[in-house]
């Protein structure tokens, strides 16, 4: 007979997410289960359970022959059929079914014929001789099944009376267990008079065995049910922070550092149990949030994607959007951060720090008036012209960045080459653009054509405030065995020296000349108490999306703002924010904003840093 149980196989458990601070901000679970040990369990509830279901539970060895011998001659005499198992044969069945891989399986587990309950019996011997008593009687409570998605007996104080296994008293715990005979006809909830009765028939076993006093157990079998129904949120659609929620989820899904393969990320996701730190910072998502809807509310047809990161360090701080979460209107499960859109005028330091790289200073000037065809770059009908068809003259990079001119930028990536453009944005971390099909002649990459994600943007833009250190975005900081607080690997930023820090302080400097009067967005977008900031705006063509991409050397964030039905389709001609109708909508006028009152908020309190200064040899 086998007797290799999977004792030390866990139960499904839940996975928490914690903030920055630790505090937890959501939970998944494929069953809602909590673990608790022995001591934070009630005595009224581990006495009711062992006076209801194994009264000689701390005298047998796994089975009960006189339990055994008394089932029989009931079930001989009487209609009322009696069981035999005791807690122990009970959890070697939960244990087989929980680890049942199909269906076949687990109708082997919970089998009743002779062959399959001498097998329980054989395991329950062998697990009293593996386990002690108070250890079978733990993991039992943790192991069953109440019903409403509620296993073991935490979860269950929490979904029937909103509280915890330590507070239950005699006449909860009589309810609780009467469930476990037929949890779905006992539901207290959808058949209060049969979950009576059964509660009212633990309560006399309680009083037959000394344990109520007959007046108390009166007093029980008259009380109300009592039941107050109390939730254990699970999945996103149950957290202040959603969209976050699910970047964090798709993570634990898709990084190795859970699980090499697909298949075992899953199943680790599935059986949870862990407890993770993430980079959320509640004051930052906060004032992201807060800065999305007073823009646009959570209706308008055109939404708002915002993602914040800490420079240097990939940590993803914040994730917002202008919708709720779920389904129907002003819903969606689609985070607007990590889909990707034409980026505009944002692309056009990438170009910058491309330049640079190549020693070209930011003293390069080109006469910048349009319209400008190429003669070695592919061209537009009409050649390239700068926003409302303005000529600007001979000009040099500061001037160009401040006034965002597209003549200047289409000359300058025709200097440093298309695919080079390419390879700097994959070396700040923007996968999104490929090498692969380029042929060196899109000029338009320059201008922001291409399609990038806000993470993608935030992240990329990162470098320029960190001397040139890029990593992998990551949300996961640190992970824990909830049961034994184990560290668990989590994934790796890889922050590491990604261009020359000479480049990447000029670009940040250069990023300050949109402030300026006649820049893009101009002194009214500074951020307050003089804090210094870089940023650059991006409108793309025919107004189909409005992107701005800055910070500080702490925080950096991107802001989409788009109809996610599509920008060429339905373009930004008429937009109605802040309570106003805005036609052909820039930049400046919604996302700039948007940003402002985001880095305003996540800085509240924190000291001013300033930005990297120019290096002389790149400006000359």
């Amino acid at each position: 007979m086998p007797t290799d149980l999977p004792v030390e196989r866990p139960l499904p458990q839940h996975t928490v997410l914690l903030d920055k601070d630790g505090k937890e901000f959501a939970r998944f679970y494929s069953e809602n289960r909590i673990d608790v040990e022995l001591d934070q369990v009630s005595a009224a509830f581990k006495e009711t359970l062992i006076a209801t279901e194994d009264a000689r539970f701390y005298e047998h060895g796994g089975v009960d022959p006189l339990g055994i011998t008394r089932a029989l001659i009931n079930n001989v005499t009487s209609n009322d059929v009696q069981g035999a198992s005791t807690l122990t044969q009970q959890l070697v069945q939960n244990i087989l079914v929980n680890n049942a891989r199909n269906e076949a399986e687990e109708t082997v587990a919970v089998g009743t014929t002779y062959n399959a309950k001498i097998r329980e019996m054989k395991y329950a011997v062998a697990l009293e001789k593996q386990l002690s008593k108070d250890e079978i009687l733990t993991r039992y409570m943790n192991a069953v099944y109440f019903g409403n998605r509620a296993y073991g007996v935490e979860a269950a104080a929490r979904v029937y009376f909103s509280t915890t296994a330590a507070k239950l008293n005699h006449v909860q715990s009589a309810l609780l267990i009467g469930m476990l005979k037929a949890p779905v006809s006992y539901d207290p909830f959808t058949h209060p008079d049969a979950a009576m009765e059964r509660r009212n028939t633990v309560l006399s076993v309680l009083e037959q065995r000394g344990i109520l006093p007959a007046k108390d157990a009166q007093e029980a079998r008259e009380s109300e049910l009592g039941v107050k129904r109390g939730s254990v949120p699970s999945s996103c659609g149950g957290s202040k922070y959603p969209f976050y929620c699910e970047v964090v989820r798709e993570e634990i899904l898709t990084n190795p550092a859970f699980g090499k393969t697909q298949e075992a990320r899953q199943q680790r996701f599935y059986m949870g149990g862990m407890t993770l730190t993430t980079a959320l910072d509640r004051k930052a998502a906060d004032a992201a949030q807060k800065a999305v809807e007073r823009a646009l509310g959570k209706t308008n047809r055109v939404a708002l994607g915002t993602a914040v990161v800490e420079p240097g360090t990939g940590h993803v701080v914040a994730i917002a959007q202008n919708r709720g979460w779920g389904e129907g209107k002003g819903k969606t499960q689609v985070v607007y951060a990590k889909n990707a859109f034409q980026v505009g005028s944002a692309m056009k330091p990438i170009v910058l720090a491309t330049a640079l790289h190549q020693g070209i200073p930011t003293s390069t000037e080109f006469r910048s008036d349009g319209p400008y065809r190429s003669r070695t770059m592919d061209n537009p009908k009409g050649g390239y012209v700068n926003y409302n068809n303005r000529d600007y003259g001979v000009i040099n990079a500061y001037e160009a960045i401040r006034s965002s001119v597209n003549v200047y930028f289409v000359k300058l990536i025709e200097r440093v080459g298309v695919i080079n453009v390419a390879k700097m944005a994959n070396a700040l971390g923007i996968n999104s653009i490929s090498t692969e099909g380029l042929v060196g002649r899109e000029a338009s990459l320059a201008l922001g054509a291409y399609e990038v994600t806000p993470l993608e943007m935030a992240n990329a833009y990162s470098a320029f405030m960190s001397n040139g250190t890029v990593c992998n975005p990551v949300t996961v900081l640190k992970a824990v065995r909830s049961d034994t607080n184990e560290k668990l690997a989590v994934p790796d930023p890889d922050c590491h020296r990604a261009i020359d820090p000479k480049v990447a302080d000029t670009v940040a400097d250069v990023l300050k000349e949109p402030f300026k009067r006649t820049g893009t967005l101009g002194p009214r977008m500074e951020l307050e108490g003089n804090r210094e900031a870089g940023a650059k705006t991006g409108t793309t063509n025919d107004f189909a999306a409005n992107w701005i991409v800055g910070g500080t050397p702490q925080l950096m964030a991107a802001v989409w703002l788009g109809d996610p039905r599509g920008g060429t389709e339905y373009p930004l001609t008429r937009v109605t924010a802040y309570g106003n109708t805005y036609t052909d909508l820039t930049g400046s006028e919604v996302a700039g904003p948007v940003w402002q009152e985001t880095l305003e908020g996540a800085l509240k309190g924190e000291k001013k840093v300033a930005l990297p200064e120019a290096h002389r040899s790149l400006t000359r």
